[in-house]
Order: C-alpha cells, then sequence, then structure tokens
C-alpha cells in the first residue's frame, strides 16, 4: 500500500528504539537513587527518539502530498500528445530491438555518446530519466528522417506538397502534373529517366502523400509536419532545384 512508504524501517526502528528504552528504564534492575537516574535518562531517551521518529513520519507523509498535488518539478518532462492519439488509434510498433542491435555499428563513439546522454539525464531531468531518453529518441529519429527526405527531394516535389497543404482537401493526382512537367523541362537531364509515377512514389515512400484508389491526392500528416520541420529549421525551399 502507497501508506507504508512512510514507515521506512530507519523510522520505524528510532520509534522502536525509543519506545524499548521507555520499557528498559522502568524495568531496570538497579536500586536507590541510581534507579530513578536510569529511569529519567532512559524514558528522556526514548521519548526523544520517538518524537524524533513521528516527525521524521510526519515529514514524509506531507511531502508526499505536496509533491501529488504540487505542479512538475524542473526535473520532469511535459506529455506532448501522440499522433496516434490524436486520431484515436493504437500505436503500432513493429521495431525490432534485438536484431537492430545484433547488426548495428558499434564504435568507441558510440559508447561514448551512451555515457554522455545517462549524464544529461541524471543530471536534468533525475525524477524521469525514462521521459527524458524516449523524449530524445523521439526528436532524434524524426529530425534524422526529415533530413533524409530534405536530402533527397527535389524542389518539384516541395512545391507540390506546398500546393497540396494550401487545398486542405483531396485533389486529382493530375493536379500535380504541371510541378513535374515543369521540372522536366527546367532539368530534361535530371528527368529523362524519371518518369512521373517515380516522382509521385517518392512521396509516397517518404509518407509525404495519401494516395486514394480513385486517383485522388492529398498531403498526409507526414506532409505537414515535414513542411512544419522546414519552417523550423530555416530551409530555403525556393533554394532547392531539380
Amino acid at each position: 500500500m502507497p501508506e507504508r512508504e512512510h514507515f521506512t524501517n530507519f523510522r520505524c526502528l528510532v520509534f522502536g528504539t525509543g519506545f524499548a528504552l521507555m520499557g528498559a528504564a522502568f524495568g531496570a534492575q538497579v536500586s536507590g537513587w541510581n534507579h530513578w537516574v536510569s529511569i529519567g535518562i532512559g524514558y528522556g531517551i526514548g521519548i526523544a527518539l520517538m518524537i524524533v521518529a513521528t516527525v521524521l513520519i510526519t515529514q514524509s507523509v506531507l511531502s508526499k502530498k505536496a509533491s501529488s498535488s504540487a505542479p512538475q518539478s524542473p526535473g520532469a518532462m511535459p506529455g506532448i500528445p501522440t499522433l496516434s492519439g490524436l486520431l484515436g488509434q493504437n500505436p503500432t510498433v513493429e521495431f525490432n530491438s534485438k536484431q537492430h542491435f545484433a547488426l548495428a555499428y558499434y564504435s568507441p563513439v558510440t559508447a561514448e555518446v551512451e555515457k554522455n546522454i545517462k549524464i544529461v539525464a541524471q543530471r536534468d531531468f533525475p525524477n524521469d530519466k525514462e521521459a527524458f531518453y524516449a523524449r530524445f529518441i523521439g526528436i532524434g529519429i524524426v529530425v534524422y528522417q526529415c533530413d533524409i527526405t530534405w536530402f533527397l527531394i527535389f524542389g518539384s516535389q516541395i512545391q507540390a506538397l506546398v500546393e497540396l497543404n494550401s487545398h486542405g482537401r483531396t485533389v486529382p493526382i493530375s493536379d500535380l502534373l504541371k510541378h513535374y512537367d515543369k521540372a522536366v523541362k527546367d532539368y530534361p537531364a535530371t528527368y529523362t529517366k524519371y518518369p512521373f509515377e517515380e516522382w509521385l512514389d517518392f512521396m509516397k515512400s517518404r509518407f509525404l502523400i495519401t494516395v486514394y484508389p480513385s486517383q485522388m491526392v492529398e498531403i498526409s500528416w507526414g506532409g505537414k509536419d515535414f513542411l512544419k520541420y522546414l519552417a523550423h529549421a530555416g530551409r530555403d525551399i525556393n533554394g532547392k532545384k531539380n
């Protein structure tokens, strides 16, 4: 039970020792004035220990109530709504950590990063290190994927995403042809062996758009998030060629 955590072994030991000393003082096998001195000393120390234990237990109870009602401390990580939660869906987790660790590349740099991350977690978020690790990894994975997309994407595809985002609805796939056709005209060497289907499939593979069987298309949550990342990182979308 949660209430028992206030009665730790140390607090109970202090209280019990005080009570035992009081009992031993009254039962001391001495006579004369020594008897009363023993009683006085034992009784005094015993009652003092019991008071100390009572104070410790009371402080524990009060601090527990205060921490449960107070706002989160600087060492706690505030929560951020998940996409699956906003959509009312169960999260899909297909990551195989055992396989990943078995095939991953290891180096002394990796070990140093692990060590430093643990130091930062203990220093900045001692009350919720697990949340810090999850937030750190979550931010890193998303930014990494956005960086990869930014490195590979063509300017014509970014312009298509911007237009889809401005519509806020599904449009025919044929509406995106104007961005592709302009790129073919401006960069013929690049698009000689890069048909429209592959141009579109890249955005699908990077989860930037959603294509429906009706041949309608709209920007996806991933696409919206990618555009927000570009704005946050200060990427020059107009300077992206092809």
